[in-house]
């Protein structure tokens, strides 16, 4: 502890400090806790000791208790005007009737939560692959099943499995990334049984608000988020609640709570096959998502790989008569072509080879491929194993492209696509380089100098 010794002027003047009669007068400093700073760690909001490393953390503690309180309060009183059928509006109040100067967001189903329904309704999605998400609770039955209000939590679950191991979970996915006016993505999500059971016990009254405020009515066939195991999980169909397999196509109606802040972070954005890839590298379901600018559609998911949306277009690998062996390609048979994946150091290769890429048309059109959000040299000539897997997945990239106005991919005889990887089969790679047919995925190696569809391909 540091002393302060303080001397009498007075008594040095007199000579009593000499003679031992004067005493030294000891200030001691006050410690950080004698003063209130508690905490050895530090806190938001909290004060710091001025003579240590110690916090005062109970004002921010108070507080943060006050404003728990106040909350429940504002809760309650909202709730105190919300009746089951009443419109929620984008500022989170309720009224029977429609106020012009509000916008619509839903319906109110549950008044003892502050529960409501979306105006929107999505079709054709699947629950899941066959596995048991940690953290959802399996029911036997559909009446056990109907005690589970815990969607908001099934969500979050469901999510957090898809973050650290992967999978396509499109119905809680799309209840996830569903967003209005006043409200942000992670707000809403998929109800579990109990909450969708609910929903349908009133389902007329619900139907008649939908309708008044321009939403989408009930259909007969909706997910939960509730799982009954690792297979199978609840749905409601034609107001009956019962259990169905996981890969199926049904459609979701998205539920918020509307008293609550809770929300999930869906920063670590979903990017399933089919996925539209945004300019922030942010993937969405097929369609336009407000504000965002689309850029590809997602063919790779664990590689997380995009497609270009611009239509390909018809180039040769490399300029008319010209014969070359890239260094840094392997030589490849149809079967290791097959298992190439490396577009990216493919196409890095060749530039290497000419670094202008004067001489290589296809290479060249999709180094200099650039959209917001890229930049020249992002985006690469696909390796075979890549087209491969492009071409696999042809279906759910056509129904994106479609779903954003664009065509899909041309296929048929007369659309041959060029990938990077060189052939060792026939003439060899001086001449050869491998393609791939959209129609069927047939593949074979062709002279390098012919014109073949080009299709960047950005790994993100």
């Amino acid at each position: 502890m540091r002393k302060f010794l303080l001397y009498s002027s007075a008594l040095v003047a007199s000579g009593l400090l000499n003679s031992g009669v004067a005493e030294a007068a000891c200030i001691k400093t006050p410690t950080c806790s004698s003063l209130g700073y508690e905490s050895t760690t530090s806190c938001t909001g909290g004060l710091k000791c001025p003579f240590g490393n110690a916090w005062n953390c109970t004002l921010v503690n108070k507080i943060t208790e006050l404003e728990k309180i106040i909350e429940k309060n504002q809760a309650e009183e909202a709730l105190k005007n919300c009746k089951i059928g009443d419109i929620l509006y984008s500022d989170m109040s309720c009224n029977a009737n429609m106020v012009a100067s509000k916008t619509p967001i839903g319906v109110v189903f549950d008044t003892t939560n502050g529960l409501a329904i979306a105006k929107d309704e999505f079709k054709n999605l699947t629950w899941g692959p066959n596995v048991d998400i940690s953290g959802i609770q399996n029911y036997s039955t559909n009446t056990t099943a109907t005690a589970d209000w815990q969607g908001f939590n099934n969500t979050k679950a469901i999510y957090e499995y898809r973050k650290t191991k992967g999978g396509s979970f499109q119905a809680a996915e799309k209840a996830l990334v569903y967003s209005t006016e006043g409200t942000s993505q992670g707000q809403w999500y998929l109800p579990a049984a109990g909450e969708l059971k609910a929903i349908s016990d009133n389902k007329d009254v619900l139907n008649t608000t939908l309708s008044k405020i321009g939403g989408q009515t009930f259909s007969n066939y909706l997910w939960t988020s509730s799982e009954k195991d690792s297979t199978n999980a609840f749905i409601l169909s034609s107001s009956t609640l019962g259990s169905d397999t996981k890969d199926i196509y049904a459609n979701i109606r998205p539920v918020i709570n509307f008293i609550s802040k809770d929300k999930i972070d869906v920063g670590a954005v979903f990017c399933n096959v089919g996925n539209i890839l945004y300019s922030d590298k942010k993937c969405y379901l097929e369609g336009f998502t407000a504000g965002k600018t689309p850029i590809g559609v997602v063919f790779d998911s664990q590689n997380r790989k995009a497609i270009a949306l611009e239509k390909p277009s018809l180039l040769n690998w490399v300029v008319r008569f010209k014969r070359v062996n890239i260094p840094g390609i392997p030589d490849m048979d149809e079967t290791q072509a097959k298992q190439d994946f490396n577009g990216k150091a493919n196409t890095a290769a060749i530039k290497a080879y000419n670094s202008d890429l004067s001489d290589f048309p296809a290479a060249k059109y999709v180094y200099n491929y650039k959209t917001t959000g890229t930049n020249v040299g992002d985006w690469y000539l696909p390796a075979l194993g890549e087209l491969y897997k492009v071409s696999q997945n042809k279906y759910a990239i056509d129904k994106a492209l479609l779903s954003l106005g664009k065509s899909g991919l041309p296929w048929g005889e007369e659309y041959k696509y060029w990938s990077s990887s060189e052939s060792s089969e026939g003439m060899g790679a001086d001449d050869f380089a491998w393609q791939l047919n959209m129609n069927g995925s047939e593949i074979n190696d062709n002279y390098k100098d012919r014109e073949f569809n080009v299709l960047p391909v950005l790994a993100f």
